[in-house]
């Protein structure tokens, strides 16, 4: 019914040093005994897996670590292990947490049961049942008044726009705060739910923002996890996440769980605030991923967070296209103009899959650099009709003469700081051919390629437009 996919690299425990030596002796003193296994998960986070004895018996454990030490959110580990703790008080099914590591920093919980993908279920009336306990959980997370989360340091709304614009406001001052290169698609999507915030949204309670994360067995459903981007706003904001989340976790027609959400709730969720949400959760995804894109730390997998970022910047401009009601049109592929040798790249990634080694790390690392090779293949074949492509596109927008890049993109941000809402248009339209031409660059490259193809689920008008 389920699938696992995460790969994990076995270490030996006669030989730990670092990060690995910290989380196994924590381990082992917090449960009074080693590890019966101990593992890394090989991802693009850091987290590790052991088998722990636990109230008498031997029990999976996650040790989830953090994103890189130059990633910054607007919350702490600290804090998203509060909020289990907040849940487990209010019996909403969630993974328990044993406790915290302070370094590497990282929380200790309980790994549940089950798989991830619901659409692996084979039986469609197994799978409705599954994805509506989940909306069931999701309405009693919903229930828990907000002040049941004020020891977690939460920012209470005080009104709509608050409740609506709370968590998006925490990532762009973030964001304003370290990006130090001219992103005009950044400050533009700032500003954009800076206006838009809906003033007609009464309800409040806690979100879990990257929402549709949730464990299931034959029996059901096992428990929601992941709320490291979870505040206090608008619940209708999770339907926005789930249209992210259905990219690599189907959850069917997300509109029609909207109903079921409303017929428990009596909520009446529009269009147009699923879009608002959508441009705000895909776009400050995205936000706090591009200070990493130029400056990244060596262990990052760059790819994959390139991937990401490409991605959710599309994802968040097509909330704001659907809101406005901007029809976004299929992109021309770039022309092929190699501006290098063009066999260089390619040879370099046939070297690198050749390598054959039994150290699955050393195999790990080995791939993400022909993967890499692979993308500076394409960046050589296409960088410069891109380039073309961009300055032009720059010229149209801004009337200004710009010959390079950086000329380019600091000419569309400083017009982006300096334009009011009747731009809002030409901007859509502009960001979509520049994200257009990157996310060309990125198809075939990585192992999260697919996030290349895929485009937010479709939202139909809602019975709440027509009020």
């Amino acid at each position: 019914m389920s699938q696992d996919t995460v790969q994990r690299l076995a270490i030996d425990v006669h030989s730990l040093t670092g990060s690995d030596k910290a989380v196994y002796d924590w381990l082992t003193d917090h449960f009074g005994a080693p590890p019966v296994n101990f593992w890394r998960q090989m991802r693009w986070r850091t987290a590790w897996e052991a088998e722990m004895p636990v109230d008498g018996q031997v029990k999976p454990v996650l040790v989830r670590g953090s994103r890189g030490e130059d990633y910054e959110s607007f919350m702490t580990l600290h804090q998203e292990a509060d909020i289990h703790h907040v849940m487990e008080r209010h019996g909403v099914p969630a993974p328990r947490v044993y406790g915290m590591i302070e370094n590497p920093v990282a929380i200790v919980m309980e790994k549940i049961r089950g798989g991830i993908n619901s659409e692996l279920i084979e039986d469609p009336n197994q799978r409705q049942r599954v994805r509506r306990e989940f909306i069931e959980a999701l309405v009693k997370l919903h229930s828990i008044p907000p002040e049941a989360f004020g020891d977690v340091g939460f920012f209470v709304p005080r009104n709509s726009r608050d409740a609506a614009f709370n968590m998006y406001k925490g990532c762009i001052d973030i964001v304003r705060r370290k990006l130090t290169y001219p992103v005009g698609y950044v400050e533009f999507v700032a500003r954009w739910l800076e206006r838009k915030a809906p003033a007609d949204r009464n309800r409040v309670g806690f979100v879990t923002g990257d929402a549709g994360q949730f464990m299931y067995d034959d029996e059901g459903l096992t428990g929601l996890i992941d709320f490291e981007v979870s505040y206090l706003g608008d619940p209708a904001a999770e339907f926005a996440g789930m249209r992210l989340r259905h990219s690599t976790e189907p959850l069917g027609e997300i509109s029609e769980l909207c109903d079921y959400y409303e017929s428990l709730t009596g909520d009446r969720i529009s269009k147009k605030v699923i879009e608002y949400h959508s441009a705000g959760f895909a776009g400050t995804n995205s936000m706090l991923m591009w200070p990493l894109i130029f400056k990244p730390e060596p262990s990052h997998d760059l790819l994959a967070y390139l991937q990401f970022t490409i991605a959710t910047s599309r994802w968040g401009l097509s909330g704001i296209a659907e809101y406005e009601g901007v029809k976004l049109e299929v992109q021309p592929e770039p022309e092929e103009s190699p501006i290098a040798f063009p066999s260089v790249a390619p040879h370099m990634e046939q070297a690198l899959r050749a390598i054959d080694t039994d150290n699955a790390e050393l195999e790990y690392k080995l791939v993400g650099a022909a993967d890499n090779a692979r993308y500076l293949d394409r960046v050589n074949r296409y960088g410069a009709s891109i380039l073309a492509a961009d300055i032009g596109d720059a010229k149209t927008l801004t009337g200004k003469t710009v010959a390079t890049r950086l000329e380019a993109d600091q000419a569309v941000y400083d017009f982006v700081c300096m334009a009011g809402p009747e731009s809002d248009v030409a901007l859509v339209v502009h960001f979509h051919r520049w994200l257009s031409r990157q996310n060309f660059l990125l198809k075939g490259c990585g192992s999260q390629s697919y996030l290349t193809e895929y485009n937010l689920q479709y939202i139909p008008p809602r019975p709440a437009d027509q009020a």
